[in-house]
């Protein structure tokens, strides 16, 4: 008797670059972590800033310059 073992399958790159989060200007976005005890944990992002940065606003903080690592995801 022999066993056959499944080989997971590769992921596509297009598959790939459909999970890949690009910010936009004018894009709601949901932020890793509050910014404050009071803020909310989304922002609208406004217009890129320097290097790797974002300038956005965030409800119940104000404006904000955010590093591309604190955005977790795109919202709807």
């Amino acid at each position: 008797m022999s066993i056959f073992t499944k080989k997971p399958q590769q992921q596509t790159a297009a598959f790939l670059s459909s999970e890949v989060f690009i910010p936009q200007a004018n894009q709601w976005v949901q932020l890793r972590n509050c910014l404050s005890e009071y803020s909310a944990d989304t922002a609208l992002l406004l217009c890129p800033g320097d290097r790797d940065r974002w300038i956005a606003w965030v409800p119940g903080f104000g404006q904000a310059t955010l590093e591309r690592s604190q955005l977790l995801k795109a919202i709807d």
